[in-house]
């Protein structure tokens, strides 16, 4: 396969010079309508038939099929130029069929089950829904696994991210990276200078962090108006009790004890954080409401100088700032992952790794040759051309050249063009060590010091790469049990016995058999 690794000089060249001539432009959403044809200026010496895996190809752009989320504003032209710089790179043919991100995971049920497949397939979150878990029984998708030898680019995916998206050993997608703990508290660093406070670094100055934000006005405005933390009550809106418990010990959602899977709401370390959110809650250190904010009004808090911290991911911390910065011109940025227990240990609950993954339907995709030629397309937006191009965007019109680096002119177009429809549904190897150097904003670069810190303290869930019919089938039912009592634990609703009752009430109503399941899978090997 040493085809599949080689790319001609020429495919570089034609990106340069479409580059240069969307420049000049200015920004046209349509450039030359030859570029991805084989008529393109040294076309020819772009990816061969042999490099392709297909013998049919002929130097012709291979066409590619996809079906993709997007949270853009709005889809694309597919004759703009960063899609036509893909193309002319990879000698391809890209037809993407867009869906927006609220409504894509609802509709993939429907577009599996109608057998009507496009080349690649995406998937949100991690590939656990029972209709997935059909179709790879069926075996509608390929297995890959055998082939991400053959690629430079996909082979160096930390092996983890691909053991928490197998399937019985097998992978049936690809998927796109993202950090392994990435979660952070992103907060007004100006308020911390204000009060001469340094960043925490323990759980117990994290408290005291949110106390001072409270009663010490921390935005000299005289007033009694803000408070520490915003937090929501929805998916991913707010730290979990999980949060704090695995910071003071506590599994991350669960662990392995001679086999059995013991799940962290029955360690003391979980309750400990529990009991550490509703010491938050009943010194006002987050808002009275907080249960019933929405992601929007939690922002909103922190955007408008309520409250002074905000849970999140490290990758958001730019867009918060600008937001902030909209109403508080003077204001600073900054944020942290790690916080240390009362032992000095640093703990952060890792993630599945991936956004997703890409999956190819057999249906569509009907060769080892054209499964083939797709991975090789997957892998080349890894090099370091692509990845200039989907980190950077088009110089001139999304970034600028100076004193050698890129430097970003206009972020939102660069959203809007780039990043929602190419760069965050197509990207699977994450780019930051591969693309050329940037004069970036500071908290651009702390985002990739603090996740690769972060790497040295993560704790990962076993549950990843193993299965429970019960949880797949009823896990948002027996989750809600927890949450629901979580709430009202926290806001003085129940006691500590109570809470336990409905932690016993989770274990009876399914509990025990999700975490019987999960062992019998991780005695197969599983894992």
């Amino acid at each position: 396969m040493a085809g599949a690794k080689r790319r001609g000089k020429g495919s570089a060249s034609a990106v340069a010079l479409l580059l240069a001539m969307s420049v000049a432009a200015a920004g046209c959403s349509k450039g030359d309508g030859g570029s991805a044809s084989s008529s393109e200026p040294n076309a020819s010496q772009g990816p061969s038939a042999a490099a392709s895996g297909n013998p049919a190809e002929k130097n012709e752009p291979f066409k590619i099929t996809m079906s993709m989320n997007f949270d853009g504003k709005d889809i694309p032209n597919p004759n703009n130029p960063v899609q036509q710089a893909i193309e002319t790179y990879t000698n391809t043919k890209l037809d993407i069929r867009y869906t927006p991100g609220a409504q894509y995971q609802e509709k993939l049920s429907v577009l599996i089950a109608s057998g009507d497949l496009p080349m690649v397939v995406a998937s949100y979150g991690a590939p656990k829904q029972s209709y997935l878990l059909t179709a790879f029984e069926n075996g509608v998708f390929w297995d890959i696994a055998p082939y991400l030898k053959e690629y430079p680019n996909l082979s160096k995916l930390n092996q983890a991210i691909y053991d928490n998206i197998a399937y019985k050993g097998k992978i049936y997608g690809l998927p796109r990276e993202r950090p392994l703990a990435r979660n952070a508290f992103i907060y007004r660093a100006d308020w911390l200078e204000n009060l001469g406070m340094q960043e925490p670094k323990t759980l117990e100055e994290f408290y005291n962090m949110l106390k001072a934000f409270k009663e010490k006005d921390p935005d000299k405005n005289g007033k009694n108006d803000t408070y520490g933390l915003s937090t929501g009550n929805v998916g991913g809106s707010g730290p979990e009790p999980s949060a704090y418990g695995v910071v003071l010990g506590a599994p991350n959602v669960w662990e392995v004890r001679n086999g059995e899977f013991i799940r962290d709401v029955f360690t003391p370390e979980y309750l400990e954080g529990l009991k550490f959110q509703k010491r938050l809650f009943e010194e006002g250190l987050i808002h009275p409401d907080f249960a019933m904010m929405d992601r929007p009004k939690m922002e909103g808090e922190f955007e408008n100088g309520k409250a002074g911290v905000i849970y999140n991911t490290t990758n958001v911390a730019v867009s918060y700032e600008a937001r902030v910065k909209a109403h508080f011109p003077d204001a600073k940025i900054s944020f942290f992952s790690l916080l240390a227990n009362d032992k000095g240990e640093k703990r952060i609950a890792g993630a599945m790794g991936s956004n997703g993954i890409l999956m190819f339907p057999k249906s569509s995709v009907k060769t080892e040759a054209e499964l083939k030629r797709i991975l090789k397309f997957f892998d080349q937006l890894a090099d370091k051309e692509m990845a200039d191009l989907l980190e950077w965007g088009i110089v001139g019109k999304h970034s600028q050249r100076k004193d050698g680096k890129y430097e970003m002119i206009n972020q939102e177009a660069f959203d809007n063009e780039v990043a929602f429809p190419y760069k965050w549904p197509l990207r699977v190897v994450a780019l930051d060590a591969i693309k050329s150097p940037g004069i970036v904003n500071p908290l651009v670069e702390k985002e990739i010091q603090v996740t690769e810190e972060n790497k040295k303290y993560v704790v990962n869930n076993p549950t990843n790469a193993i299965l429970s019919a019960t949880f797949t089938e009823r896990g948002v039912e027996l989750e809600q049990i927890i949450k629901d009592a979580n709430t009202k634990f926290i806001m003085g609703v129940i006691d500590e016995a109570k809470w336990k009752s409905e932690m016993e009430r989770w274990k009876s109503s399914g509990g025990d058999k999700i975490a019987k399941e999960y062992a019998e899978d991780w005695a197969k090997g599983n894992k």
